[in-house]
């Protein structure tokens, strides 16, 4: 019995084994980002978007120079885990080193992070029928509501009521786009001879607002409103991979 517990301590004190890197990070790591990336994009249609993926995408696009595909990765990425550390620390260096602006976050947008859209809109949806059937239950059973399903009638509506900002914010903070093309400008009129009024730069990230006549009107980080192409931003509501900019549309 001795030997029996000699043996399981032993293996619960050995370290656990390393993960072994995928064949995305060993191309990241041996510079071939141009692989990594093949890798990790085939990963992503195989098995679908995680932010780890993203995230390590977004560095090595950033590498290869191509920003506005970096930051899309980057804030997709921090759309399914707002505190994903390679897509933040991405994104402080892009803003710090790369000279790309993006918005600061408004309140709604700092609350939503905590926990993440899909996080929200469940405690949003699981709260509200268990106040609907809190409140259904003792009226179909004609019977007065006990006191621990008055609890939870009265905790089901107070996260209810905490959830609601939180979609609120990640609504607005997907409604960001990134903008894709170099040498863009920034328009006073949805049209081609729209008067120029300020520069943006590939992987500057803008908030968006209404579509007209295939252009968006959008808010630079500075507060600047104009119009912008659509097809020169993507946004970030989607998720998924970059849109590829250099293959050719379907007839």
């Amino acid at each position: 019995m001795k030997t029996f517990w000699f043996l399981l301590a032993g293996l619960l004190a050995a370290p656990l084994p390393a993960a072994e890197p995928d064949a995305g990070q060993t191309a990241y790591a041996a510079g071939d980002y141009v692989g990594a990336i093949e890798r990790w994009q085939d990963q992503v249609r195989a098995e679908g978007a995680t932010a780890g993926r993203l995230a390590a995408l977004g560095n090595a696009e950033w590498k290869l120079g191509r920003k506005g595909r970096a930051m899309l990765c980057w804030e997709r990425a921090l759309l399914l885990d707002p505190r994903d550390p390679v897509a933040t620390a991405g994104l402080r260096h892009a803003q710090s080193a790369g000279g790309v602006e993006r918005p600061a976050l408004t309140w709604a947008e700092n609350y939503a992070a905590f926990l993440g859209a899909n996080v929200w809109l469940l405690l949003a949806t699981a709260s509200f029928w268990v106040v609907v059937l809190g409140l259904l239950v003792p009226r179909l059973r004609r019977r007065a509501p006990a006191e621990w399903l008055e609890r939870m009638v009265v905790v089901g509506a107070t996260v209810f009521l905490l959830a609601l900002p939180g979609i609120w914010g990640a609504h607005l903070y997907a409604r960001r786009a990134v903008v894709r093309q170099t040498d863009v400008s920034l328009r006073l009129t949805p049209t081609a001879r729209g008067e120029p009024i300020a520069g943006v730069a590939e992987g500057d990230v803008v908030r968006t607002d209404r579509p007209f006549n295939g252009y968006v009107r959008v808010t630079t980080a500075e507060g600047k409103s104009g119009w912008l192409q659509a097809r020169e931003l993507e946004s970030l509501w989607g998720g998924g991979l970059p849109a590829n900019l250099d293959a050719k549309p379907a007839p």
